[in-house]
């Protein structure tokens, strides 16, 4: 606490300090009306710098203590189509707010086809999508808060993508991109037009985050396909962050 007064909130004391003298010897020159009335501006002036001081103290402090503007908890991935042309992906990421305030975040993509899916949420307001024809380069949303988050306040975000691979150019996985610690991932892939008795294993890898989006991934482990249900599922306990994990079957 003496560190962040000292730091960040005792400039803007002395700021306030020095604003108030000056007032002071405006005030000697005034009527006792006038003079009671910019005393009290001053007054407010002085504490409304103050305000303004200890919010942006926290907001520095929080920054050099927590990188990011929110904490990832836990994400789970569903990818679900009936036919293998037409399908949807959707993401729940339960996060927690590491800011004074937060209003929206960043939410970055990619989809392997040619034509660009509709992206939509139930509980955020996209906006300023950007689709880049660079295979090399995310495609990104503004995820806009309906009610802006406090100081260690979570919620669940949500996006969902409907798809359109009429050509065949999409490529059979999804992933996600893991830059801070979170304590569960969850993949759910649903492919309800694969024939009874489909057997064939999925592979789950990784790669570097700051390596190209199309770099080699390494290999972690191969998925059972569940037959019953027409599905893959997956779930990883505290995954290592830096990495952008995959799941990828075949068509």
């Amino acid at each position: 606490m003496k560190n962040l007064v000292r730091t960040f909130i005792a400039p803007y004391f002395a700021f306030a300090a020095s604003v108030c003298s000056i007032v002071g010897l405006v005030i000697i020159l005034l009527s006792n009306k006038n003079a009671t009335i910019v005393a009290l501006m001053a007054f407010c002036l002085f504490l409304l710098i103050i305000l303004t001081g200890v919010l942006l103290g926290i907001a520095r402090m929080l920054h050099q203590n927590y990188g990011k503007d929110y904490k990832g908890i836990s994400s789970f991935y569903v990818y679900q189509t009936d036919d293998g042309i037409k399908s949807t992906f959707e993401t729940f990421r339960l996060i927690q707010c590491k800011r004074i305030f937060l209003s929206q975040i960043e939410y970055r993509f990619k989809w392997s086809g040619t034509i660009m899916p509709r992206i939509f949420s139930n509980s955020q307001r996209i906006e300023n999508i950007k689709h880049y024809s660079d295979a090399q380069q995310w495609d990104s949303a503004i995820l806009r808060f309906k009610k802006p988050l406090t100081y260690n306040e979570s919620t669940v975000v949500h996006i969902k993508t409907e798809n359109d691979d009429h050509d065949g150019t999409a490529k059979p996985f999804i992933y996600c991109k893991l830059e801070s610690p979170i304590d569960i991932m969850q993949f759910r892939v649903l492919l309800a037009y694969k024939p009874t008795g489909y057997t064939e294993k999925a592979i789950f890898e990784r790669k570097l985050i700051d390596q190209e989006i199309d770099a080699e991934f390494e290999y972690i482990e191969s998925i059972e396909f569940n037959s019953l249900y027409k599905q893959y599922y997956h779930v990883i306990v505290d995954p290592a962050p830096g990495y952008i994990y995959r799941l990828r079957w075949k068509k």
